[in-house]
């Protein structure tokens, strides 16, 4: 066969993107993989797995805290990072959505899925991104979220929570659309049925990838990361936890608005 013109030659050169290294396996126990959406409780919901997942011999991994931190966007993740995915010996959490590169073992692994009230996700986002959220230090430059929350403070409140809705829109369409959620092997959280239930949702989790943790142990773990607080904090990352604020927070108008984006979604999950 001839060779290929190099004007048609596809040419697949590394990124330069450093990728982790990953902690030992301290056990062969089948990986496992967690998934949520910004501020759907996945702060929560990872925090409970890095206690969880050693109890059982897993190495806890969050690829995209790692890129986080680095100050890399999603779509600039690499997709060389499904190379680390292995088929035992961790569990694989820390992602808010679909990440753009393969996960190989998501097609025999068991995964857990959190969401939440898209209305509610975006009034938490306002707070966090102009209020709470900690801006890590980029390597080089600005990191984005610096740059975020300066847009976020300049468009106001009103509109920067429907324009979150509108990319909660797009989020959970890439979820759905990622097949995650239809497996037989995913099982799906919402939000307003754990928030006051840690103990059982602990126990469901453990239930659900088998693992087998003593209930003392699953009772302090659930127990340590109970943060309710008295009075809602704007400067605090768990600012309150109480679902529906989206209804104290929004004007009739523009509730109406934002349900009619989400309209799909809030039917889906049972917030119509």
């Amino acid at each position: 066969m001839a060779e290929a013109p190099d004007a048609l030659r596809f040419r697949f050169a590394p990124t330069g993107i450093r990728l982790p290294d990953l902690p030992s396996a301290p056990s062969d126990a089948p990986s496992v993989v967690a998934m949520s959406l910004p501020k759907a409780g996945s702060t929560l919901l990872f925090a409970l797995l890095q206690d969880l997942a050693p109890q059982v011999g897993l190495a806890y991994v969050s690829l995209q805290d790692f890129f986080f931190v680095n100050g890399l966007r999603l779509t600039e993740q690499p997709h060389e990072a499904g190379s680390l995915f292995h088929a035992r010996g961790y569990c694989y959490g820390g992602f808010r959505g679909p990440p753009p590169y393969a996960i190989p073992i998501l097609d025999r692994a068991r995964c857990v899925v959190l969401v939440r009230d898209p209305r509610d996700m975006a009034i938490s986002h306002w707070y966090s991104v102009t209020q709470s959220h900690v801006v890590p230090r980029a390597a080089d430059g600005e990191h984005f979220m610096a740059r975020n929350r300066a847009r976020a403070i300049d468009r106001g409140k009103d509109a920067h929570v429907m324009q979150v809705a509108r990319g909660l829109d797009a989020q959970y369409d890439r979820l759905l659309s990622s097949g995650i959620l239809h497996r037989a092997d995913t099982a799906v959280f919402r939000y307003e049925d754990v928030i006051f239930r840690k103990r059982d949702w602990v126990d469901a989790i453990c239930t659900w990838f088998g693992w087998d943790i003593p209930a003392e142990a699953r009772r302090r773990i659930a127990d340590h990361h109970d943060v309710r607080p008295a009075t809602p904090d704007p400067a605090a990352h768990i600012r309150q936890v109480a679902p529906g604020n989206h209804r104290a927070e929004l004007g009739e108008k523009q509730r109406a608005q934002m349900d009619r984006v989400l309209a799909r979604w809030l039917a889906m999950f049972g917030y119509a």
